[in-house]
Parts: structure tokens; C-alpha cells; sequence
């Protein structure tokens, strides 16, 4: 009998540089933010589970552990971030080992998820498990983050429909930020019709076949999207400093033009025509701008853009129904008895998720820093 709900996320994602749990503390802050509305809504005990470490929980908590280490030798991969990347969308396991992955979710009415992986995905829906699984949304030009969420079950599908915000949505948001923009031209003027996005290093976004991707896969590609001569715009990734695979494509150095910019400000210079990446958001929002934006690789996460193009394998927009039980209470009324709908509709206030996260996606320097910079600057050459 199925007695509780699962709150996880990528349990086998490593630090990159040592063996450790990285994901632990994203698990934790989702957990915390939706076990009051999952309890509401289903009268189930809502856990996290987590990969297990010291001092992790005291028994009986709300808190379990997975042994994760034990998962990567049953499944034969070493013990690093080159094993996770290996795992992250395996299509198959070692007998021992998909039966520890699956242990845990025996007694589950269904698990909700915060970026899970392929492989996690997949073992859940044979092991018939229904799952929610919830990402940061690549769209972030908007006054707080929002979610981009996916499902196996075609019945919560139908439930989320009605909760999807269309694309449509979204443009005032990036016709105010493109209008700030305007008080704040980029130090050179931008005369690069195509603008190159890196990435970090490493990205879930990047893995496909078990390999990590850059822009080095993609020099054709790259070569086609440019043009035979013209000059590129390339803005690095800000906790990625080197060319992301960039000079390994064959293309002069001449023909390169490194950026410190901030993205959103490129993105509203009219000069700016396309935008390539191979899997960054920033592609995905290009269009909110007016440009073209191209993906080399594949988009990090498909979003319907509206609830008429909803289907199987796309993403729907949440903005911030998350926060009531009615809205878990409306998608997991296929596959639970749910309680009766309250009617309430918590709201939080602007930038709540992304002081919340610590994460801004450069989103603050135009709406805090960089009109303060301008500011002092002003009050610099007046003094002057």
C-alpha cells in the first residue's frame, strides 16, 4: 500500500572535483518548499530522500538517506563526475543495481521531483511509479524564476493543462527589460549580427549518449549558423571563463569577439540577429527579444508554447500555482485520494525563488547592480 510521497532529486550527481553529494541542498530547499501543500493536498507523509551522508537525519525524520555509493558499484561506474555523467541517461543497469535505485519508492504513491535524471525517470515509469518532476525553467528574464515541470502519467498531464502559462504570457517581461536596457548601453556598440552563449563545464544540460558536449561537437554546425565571414559575439558563461570548445572549431581568432556584457543587455541590442548555444537557456529566450535563437545541440527542456501544444515528453510553464494544495490536489487526483479543495492561492513576492536559490542568472545586474554602477559613475564625473 502506498504510504507516502517521495520528494527527491538527482541522487547521484557528485561534486566535481570529489566524491560528495552535491544535490542534497537543492533536494532539501524543493522539499521545504512544497511538503506543506503535498500534505495538504494528499494527507500522505511527504519525505526527501537524499543521498546519504554523515549526520544526514535523526531516524523517524522526514529526511531518508540512499546510499549512493553503493548504487555506483553495483552499476559498476567509478566514483566520480565522469561516472554520473555516464549514468545520467543510461538506458539500462545492472539487475543489483536498478533494484537499489528503485528500493526506495516501493511504498509511493508518487514522487515529485526536482531535475531528475533520464535514468531516474525511466526506472520510476517501469517500476509504475508516477512522477512530477520539477526544473528551474529556462525562461529568467521575468520579475522571479518559475518552473518548467514534466510527467509520465498522461492523466496528470490532462490535470496540469489547465495550470500552464503560455508564452504569450511572458512577453511584457521581456519588453521591460529590454526597455531597461536602453539606459544602459554596452560599453562598445554591438555590430555582430550572431551571438555565441557559453556554457559551464559541466551541465546536465550537455550530456547525450553518456558524453558531456561542448561547442567543439558542433564546428559545422557553428561554421553554417556564422556565416563564411562574418564576426561572432562570444559572451563566456560567467563560471566558465575559457572558449567552451570554441577554439577547437577551426575559426579565426579574427573572426571572434569576446563579451563581458550582460546577456540581457546583448539580447536587446538591435544589431543582434541570432543567437546560438548548444543547450543554453539563453537560445530559449532569444526569441522574446526578436531573435533567432538556434540550438547546435539539444534545448535543455521542451516547453509547450501554448496549452493547446501540450503533450507527452514537452514541459509545462508554472508560474506560481506550485505554491496551493489545490494545484497538487488537481494533478494527483489520478493516482491518490486527495483531499477537498480550499480554494486558497498563496503568492510570493518578486525575486522570493532567486534570493531563495542565491541565483539570479544575471537577471539582478540590470534591475540592482549595473544601475547603481551607472549611478556612482554619474556621481564620479560630476565630482570630477
Amino acid at each position: 500500500m502506498a504510504r507516502r510521497i517521495l520528494v527527491t532529486g538527482d541522487l547521484l550527481r557528485p561534486q566535481d572535483k570529489v566524491f560528495k553529494p552535491s544535490q542534497n541542498g537543492n533536494i532539501q530547499w524543493f522539499h521545504r518548499l512544497v511538503r506543506r501543500p503535498l500534505t495538504a493536498a494528499s494527507g500522505l507523509p511527504v519525505e526527501a530522500l537524499l543521498w546519504d551522508e554523515p549526520g544526514l537525519a535523526p531516524p523517524g525524520g522526514d529526511v531518508q538517506g540512499f546510499d549512493t555509493p553503493a548504487f555506483y558499484a553495483a552499476a559498476g561506474a567509478q566514483p566520480d563526475i565522469e561516472g554520473w555523467i555516464g549514468l545520467f541517461d543510461a538506458l539500462d543497469l545492472p539487475r543489483d543495481a536498478a533494484a537499489a535505485l528503485a528500493a526506495p519508492f516501493r511504498e509511493c504513491a508518487a514522487v515529485v521531483g526536482f531535475e531528475l535524471t533520464e535514468l531516474q525517470k525511466r526506472l520510476l515509469t517501469l517500476v509504475g511509479v508516477p512522477w512530477v518532476d520539477v526544473n528551474i525553467h529556462p525562461y529568467r528574464f521575468g520579475p522571479d524564476v518559475l518552473f518548467a515541470i514534466a510527467t509520465d502519467h498522461p492523466e496528470i498531464l490532462a490535470r496540469l493543462l489547465p495550470h500552464h502559462a503560455e508564452d504569450a504570457d511572458f512577453e511584457p517581461w521581456a519588453d521591460l527589460l529590454a526597455a531597461t536596457a536602453v539606459k544602459m548601453p554596452p560599453r562598445r556598440p554591438v555590430e555582430e549580427a550572431v551571438l555565441l552563449v557559453g556554457q559551464t563545464q559541466v551541465d546536465r544540460a550537455l550530456i547525450r549518449d553518456g558524453r558531456l558536449l561542448d561547442l567543439s561537437h558542433f564546428g559545422a554546425a557553428l561554421h553554417g549558423a556564422i556565416g563564411p565571414e562574418a564576426t561572432v559575439l562570444y559572451k563566456p558563461h560567467p563560471y566558465n571563463a575559457d572558449g567552451f570548445g570554441l577554439h577547437h572549431v577551426g575559426l579565426r581568432l579574427s573572426r571572434i569577439r569576446e563579451t563581458r556584457e550582460n546577456v540581457y543587455v546583448l539580447l536587446a541590442q538591435p544589431g543582434i540577429r541570432r543567437v546560438l548555444g548548444v543547450s543554453s537557456s539563453v537560445v530559449a529566450e532569444a526569441r522574446f527579444f526578436g531573435k533567432e535563437g538556434v540550438f547546435l545541440g539539444t534545448p535543455p527542456m521542451r516547453i509547450a508554447p501554448s496549452r493547446a501544444a501540450l503533450r507527452p515528453g514537452l514541459h509545462a510553464s508554472v508560474v506560481d500555482a506550485w505554491l496551493s494544495a489545490d494545484f497538487w490536489r488537481d494533478l494527483l487526483a489520478p493516482v491518490l485520494a486527495v483531499t477537498a479543495r480550499d480554494g486558497r492561492r498563496p503568492v510570493l513576492p518578486p525575486n522570493a525563488l532567486r534570493t531563495s536559490l542565491r541565483q539570479f542568472w544575471g537577471w539582478d545586474e540590470i534591475f540592482f547592480q549595473l544601475p547603481w554602477d551607472l549611478a556612482q559613475t554619474r556621481v564620479r564625473e560630476r565630482a570630477g
